[in-house]
């Protein structure tokens, strides 16, 4: 059966390029830069889908899915982004699209969602106001947590958030609630609430959903009764979202885990989030309307070389004290050091060299060999690991920000095992 595909792409060589791929595995494909032709052709049934990009000149094309899942509900559409938010990936799936595809993308993908779409049909939603929240990032871990979250708000399985305390955990849940059209009412609750109400909570949700925070700190009792209603949900029972630290299967029965995760959506820590750190930094400096912020290039890469041990929150609040606090204008290194709260915690490299006699006395005690060659080795594996993170993993950008030549950044790294941790 011929299947047919349309292409809507204002960039003339990725047109070209989609367009031979899809050809190439078995598509009959057609494209256009326009999107009043693409939906016209659409609802003329010249193609039985469509892959569009959101951005096409001045015209959001979010905004016409609503009228083409309207008139075309059997064609699926395949959108991609180029965006940074995590609005455009459920933006996209409110809207009606089957899949969410941030560029670059492998052409492999697409090839493997056109095939899948196009054995079901697309399915209609209805479009919802759009909130960011800080769930903003354009690294590979980030793209990964939106498209998670866009399925997940299709439906109403538990969804299990798991990430660094900090790391917008919470805001991913409040988000997923949303995308329910405030349909009855979302409770939240910490372990403390979890153990005094438990399944009070249930009621108050009215049908709506429960968002259960830092499940490691819950007691047994907590996990038991929820266990129970995973189990027994009950007609009418609210949907259950829970966050957690990411090693939460150390802290809860394995089988309470499984049942919780049944949506799973893993959000990373921001050291790991390459130049997202700054993009975060300046949504939130800008974020209260007032105007008159920006963040220089030298406030970004100061930014970007934190590792942010208290993860987006740290970055929200530091953004926070330079509005209240400092000139309007252009943001810099110095006014972000000043901002921030203990960048390096009082006594850090004290402490350091503490451990590291601690680490010599102990090993000599217990008759290790070249004990001082482990400790450096390990202390250069660690110094490595922080400048690739920060780096975004491309080891041109470590080796500038360490001072050192990019090959012997890559025999270092090879020594010590750390090659997969690094891209070209």
């Amino acid at each position: 059966m011929t299947r047919r595909v349309l292409v809507l792409e204002d960039d003339d060589s990725l047109r070209f390029v989609i367009s031979k791929a899809l050809s190439r595995a078995g598509f009959d494909v057609r494209a256009t830069a326009s999107p009043d032709v693409a939906v016209e052709r659409m609802i003329r049934k010249e193609a039985d889908a469509l892959v569009a990009d959101v951005l096409l000149g001045r015209e959001n094309f979010l905004e016409r899915l609503e009228e083409l899942a309207r008139l075309r509900p059997d064609a699926p559409v395949v959108v991609m982004s180029a965006q940074t938010t995590a609005a455009t990936a459920l933006g996209a799936a409110r809207h009606g699209a089957y899949e969410y595809l941030p560029k670059p993308f492998n052409l492999e993908d697409l090839v493997a969602i056109l095939d899948r779409a196009l054995k079901t049909s697309g399915a209609t939603t209805t479009p919802r106001s759009e909130k960011t929240d800080g769930l903003i990032g354009r690294s590979p871990a980030m793209q990964d947590a939106f498209q998670a979250l866009a399925r997940l708000a299709r439906v109403r399985t538990p969804v299990l958030i798991t990430g660094p305390e900090g790391s917008g955990r919470a805001a991913a849940g409040r988000w997923l609630h949303r995308q329910a059209g405030g349909a009855g009412t979302l409770v939240e609750a910490g372990p403390d609430r979890a153990r005094r109400e438990g399944l009070a909570l249930l009621s108050a949700a009215s049908g709506g959903s429960v968002l259960l925070r830092r499940a490691e700190h819950w007691t047994r009792e907590t996990a038991d009764w929820v266990l129970e209603v995973l189990e027994n949900p009950g007609e009418g029972a609210p949907r259950l979202i829970v966050t957690a630290a990411p090693d939460v299967r150390t802290h809860l029965p394995g089988i309470l885990v499984e049942r919780l995760s049944a949506g799973f959506v893993s959000l990373p820590p921001v050291r790991e989030r390459g130049d997202d750190r700054a993009r975060l930094f300046a949504w939130f400096l800008e974020r209260g309307g007032e105007g008159g912020w920006s963040l220089s290039p030298a406030g970004a890469a100061f930014v970007n070389a934190q590792s942010w041990e208290g993860e987006v929150l740290q970055i929200e609040r530091t953004a926070a004290r330079i509005r209240a606090q400092g000139v309007r204008g252009e943001v810099g290194p110095d006014a972000i050091a000043r901002a921030m709260t203990g960048p390096e915690p009082p006594g850090a490299r004290e402490a350091l060299e503490d451990a590291a006699v601690r680490y010599l006395a102990d090993a000599l005690a217990a008759g290790e060999a070249e004990p001082a060659r482990a400790m450096l080795e390990c202390a250069e594996r660690a110094v490595l690991r922080a400048a690739l993170e920060a780096a975004g993993g491309v080891r041109q950008d470590a080796a500038r920000r360490l001072g050192m030549n990019r090959n012997t950044l890559a025999r270092r790294l090879t020594a010590l095992g750390l090659d997969k941790d690094a891209a070209t």
